[in-house]
């Protein structure tokens, strides 16, 4: 759900005790180590312990100071020249996001409750990324990207173009909580399958036999599917196999967890779209990725006349 990933890049508001300590001062403003630490709150409770966990959370709280220091140099320039969110604008992002996640205005503070959120801390975090925008289309201008360009990029997409592959999957499943004897008796009906396979039988018609997938009936046809679009370790084995070839068991644990079996039928690169069709879509990224080099430049160039004392 999008609704996550915003999360996590938002300022986590979960409500820490008021701290002395100060991480960092930027051109006379301070930022708390509280500050610091609710940037990254989920990540320093991943954190594992010894010295590697100790380690791990000094490099995450370094990382998000230095966010914070970016952005308040960020909000001071902007302030500066005059650049500013109104409030009216921001309730409307905070509107188009929850409808982005399929929520009303309730639901999506219900769902920001439950990640130790208010609608506050979404606000906060978004004007802040609003005055980035705004203050780099200010100062950073995109770049005419060529033709010559676009037609180089297009070359290289269709000679690194990606394939996508058919393949069947016979899957016998293995119970949740399974006992040794129920995995035992799995792993002997998955190792039959496939000695009657390597035996001369047709892998539709074992499938059709002893799967437990929902393909069986069709042979444990999978039809075309391309990168990311099936089970991590179905896809590893699928795109490792030529034609004609077939894996050897597969154990996938978890809540639908058994034995896999897959065979590849066939491999088809997959059609690049034509030039005429996506040259803008790849100037708009050429264009955007030089704005991105001139966003870090512009943020060196701010640090190099602010005042920055970090503290950490």
């Amino acid at each position: 759900m999008r609704l996550l990933l915003v999360l996590t890049v938002l300022s986590l508001a979960a409500v820490a005790e008021i701290k002395d300590r100060i991480a960092a001062v930027v051109n006379g403003h301070p930022i708390t180590l509280s500050e610091v630490e609710e940037r990254v709150a989920p990540e320093l409770a991943r954190a594992g312990a010894g010295a590697a966990g100790d380690a791990q959370r000094k490099e995450t709280l370094k990382r998000a100071l230095s966010q914070l220091i970016d952005e308040q140099l960020v909000a001071s320039e902007a302030s500066a020249l005059g650049i500013d969110v109104s409030d009216d604008e921001l309730q409307h992002l905070v509107e188009q996001l929850a409808r982005e996640n399929r929520m009303d205005m309730a639901q999506f503070r219900q769902a920001l409750a439950q990640q130790g959120m208010s609608i506050e801390t979404v606000r906060d975090s978004l004007k802040r990324q609003q005055l980035t925008i705004r203050l780099l289309q200010y100062k950073v201008k995109p770049r005419r990207v060529s033709d010559e360009e676009v037609q180089a990029a297009y070359a290289s997409m269709t000679r690194n173009a990606e394939y996508e592959v058919r393949a069947r999957d016979i899957f016998i499943a293995v119970p949740d909580g399974a006992t040794a004897t129920q995995q035992s008796a799995a792993r002997a009906k998955a190792d039959a399958a496939l000695r009657r396979i390597r035996e001369g039988e047709s892998f539709a018609k074992v499938a059709r036999d002893v799967s437990d997938g929902p393909t069986a009936k069709e042979g444990g046809d999978l039809g075309y599917f391309r990168r990311g679009q099936m089970l991590a370790e179905l896809e590893q084995a699928a795109f490792a196999l030529q034609p004609g070839q077939i894996s050897s068991l597969i154990r996938v644990t978890g809540a639908h967890g058994g034995f896999h079996l897959v065979t590849v039928e066939d491999r088809r690169q997959i059609a690049a779209r034509p030039l005429a069709e996506v040259q803008e879509e790849i100037r708009n990224r050429i264009a955007g990725e030089s704005v991105m080099k001139e966003r870090e430049h512009y943020l060196a160039q701010l640090r190099k006349t602010a005042q920055v004392d970090e503290k950490l």
